[in-house]
């Protein structure tokens, strides 16, 4: 079983002559984060002004170089959680001692901050438009999992890039793509569809978390999607079709205008989307839990709270590196099926499927199917989310009944009947 207090940081500033230190010890309130509606990963730190042999450490970290963050489980190997440039450089003007604050953004910065003109014509592909945009501002894409639809006439005369981006994977979500996000792993950027994560962590009310904020609310939803076709000689546009939704909130309503390229089916699907998006009420999760490194915008993660329990997706995530904790917004999700069961058949393997209710019997289980160590939880009943045969823990289970079993993980054959 993973442990999280047993995670450390440490902070390596490489200056502008390439030399790197390590500046761990000089530095206070050190934590990085991924919001939401932003591209670039952010680090913030308060660094101690102390003179050192090279000279006070204001002279060292100026505007331009670079932090690289880095964790550690126990003494183990270290990985790389971040890197960024420096943005914001404040010494005090008044004491050369005193403190300063620093500020880093990772290499998705440039391309969020900036603006430029765009135009594809209808048909260009999801994948195809991101990859252009990051090829021009020299970023690398080293894993692409995201949306791949055909979208209608892409234009704009002035907008920011980061907006744009986000803009265009929205549309790809209404249009069945999927979420997604964008992320930098070590200079490289990645686009992905969440859940990549291969390691499903688990979080109880009663085990490893700090507190817990869960608000419902209706504000804002829409019931109900006009579709409104193309203008006639009086600049009058058709109603095409409405799409209705949860009504029993009241009538409240959006009007989409479908595109010149786009068929009335397309524009129903993307009023369902939005009804899938925003037809339904309002809930914001937000957990602070110990914290866990490797936990990225994006992944899914499991949570079990008084108010429900299931498995959601990060769609923000902060991480305090001196409380060693985190705050994590959350969107609940599914785990993703297999290839198999999307087709609209179970999974089967030997006399189980996934979707059958078992008996566990009570032993270890594992973060992961091919994980080298667990932990052990009480028997109950439980269903089986996922499979992989083969594997050395081939079943996922997730129990039913919290006071009976915790269990959440991977399980080896022959644990349950």
């Amino acid at each position: 079983m993973v442990d999280p207090l047993k995670y450390s940081y440490y902070l390596v500033l490489v200056t502008e002559k390439k030399k790197k230190y390590d500046i761990t010890n000089f530095v206070e309130d050190l934590g990085w984060e991924e919001l939401e509606n932003e591209l670039a990963a952010k680090l913030s730190c308060t660094v101690k002004n102390d003179k050192t042999t090279k000279g006070r450490l204001s002279s060292l970290t100026k505007p331009g170089c670079y932090l690289y963050l880095y964790y550690r489980y126990k003494t183990g190997t270290a990985h790389e959680a971040m890197r960024g440039r420096i943005v914001e450089w404040n010494p005090s003007a008044k004491l050369s001692s005193q403190p300063l604050q620093l500020k880093a953004y990772d290499n998705l910065y440039d391309l969020q901050e900036s603006e430029d003109c765009v135009y594809y014509s209808s048909g260009a592909r999801t994948k195809q438009v991101i990859q252009d945009f990051f090829e021009k501002w020299g970023i690398t894409i080293n894993k692409y999992t995201g949306p791949n639809v055909t979208h209608g006439v892409i234009k704009e005369d002035k907008k920011k890039l980061g907006t744009l981006v986000k803009d265009i994977l929205d549309e790809a979500k209404k249009k069945g793509g999927g979420y997604s996000v964008i992320r930098s792993v070590k200079g490289k950027a990645q686009i992905l569809g969440i859940g990549s994560n291969s390691n499903i962590y688990h979080f109880g009310e009663t085990e490893n978390m700090i507190s817990v904020s869960h608000k419902i609310s209706t504000s804002g939803m829409v019931t109900r999607v006009k579709i409104l076709g193309e203008a006639d000689d009086d600049k009058r546009r058709p109603v095409e079709a409405t799409v209705d939704g949860q009504t029993k909130y009241g009538i409240r309503q959006k009007i989409i205008t479908r595109a010149k390229d786009d068929s009335l089916d397309e524009a129903k699907k993307t009023a369902k989307e939005t009804l899938e998006d925003d037809g339904k009420p309002k809930e914001e999760i937000k957990v602070v839990t110990v914290d866990m490194p490797v936990i990225r915008k994006g992944d899914i993660v499991h949570i079990k709270m008084s108010t429900g329990s299931g498995y959601y997706w990060v769609k923000a995530i902060t991480h305090d590196c001196d409380k060693m904790e985190m705050t994590i917004s959350l969107k609940k999700t599914k785990l993703k099926s297999s290839s198999s069961s999307s087709s609209g058949n179970k999974k089967k393997t030997g006399n189980f499927s996934v979707g059958d209710t078992v008996n566990f019997h009570g032993g270890t289980h594992y973060v992961s199917s091919d994980a080298s160590s667990g932990y052990q939880v009480a028997a109950g009943k439980a269903k089986i989310t996922h499979s992989n045969p083969g594997s050395a823990h081939p079943w996922c289970l997730e129990g039913l009944d919290w006071s009976e079993t915790h269990l959440c993980g991977w399980v080896d054959e022959g644990t349950f009947d």
